[in-house]
């Protein structure tokens, strides 16, 4: 009688071991997975700031030449000192007398605070209210050491009833003096003249 009890007291206690060590294991999968998850949001890179709905003015001598929009600003430091603008921008650039020059328009943006360089991205639109041009490009690049903006990619430019294309873009930061480059293409029509003819 004591040798069957002391059978199943062991029966019992392979079966306890067993089950412990089950688990032993399950519980170290589960902290490992956890430890998995704290090092990949540990490495994932974070913004160091976060802002909502930000305006940005820049002036010269009392004079406001320009006024940025953007829904949301996000500052990195590491690995490099960056700012994104994810959901795009909007910046108007003003005469002294505080009149509207140009707008610009981007879905994009990022700013290489180092190389002190502004990239704006995808479906840029260029609004010159002195010639009347609307200009739309793929990439902007603004260098603000140069105060020169820039872009090498096929451009297309409507005003009125004009359509040209070009080869490239250039103007300083405050839209005086804008250019295209390689124009070609240029189309003209009138709607009245097509009316007249039907």
């Amino acid at each position: 009688m004591h040798f069957g009890n002391l059978n199943l007291y062991n029966a019992g206690s392979k079966s306890q071991t067993l089950l412990l060590s089950v688990l032993f294991c399950l519980v170290f999968s589960a902290c490992t997975n956890d430890i998995e998850k704290v090092r990949f949001f540990g490495h994932k890179e974070l913004p160091s700031q976060m802002v909502k709905n930000a305006t940005v003015r820049r002036s010269s001598s009392g004079n406001v030449q320009m006024v940025m929009n953007t829904p949301l600003v996000q500052k990195y430091t590491t690995p490099d000192h960056r700012t994104l603008y994810p959901e795009g921008l909007q910046v108007e650039f003003l005469n002294p007398d505080g009149s509207k020059r140009a707008f610009l328009w981007a879905l994009r943006a990022e700013e290489l605070t180092d190389n002190n360089l502004v990239q704006a991205h995808d479906s840029v639109v260029i609004v010159d209210y002195d010639s009347g041009d609307t200009v739309y490009l793929k990439n902007l690049t603004w260098n603000r050491d140069e105060g020169r903006m820039f872009s090498n990619d096929l451009i297309r430019s409507v005003n009125g009833q004009r359509l040209t294309y070009g080869d490239g873009f250039e103007s300083d930061d405050q839209f005086t003096n804008p250019q295209i480059f390689h124009q070609r293409g240029t189309i003209e029509w009138n709607e009245n003249q097509d009316e007249e003819q039907d």
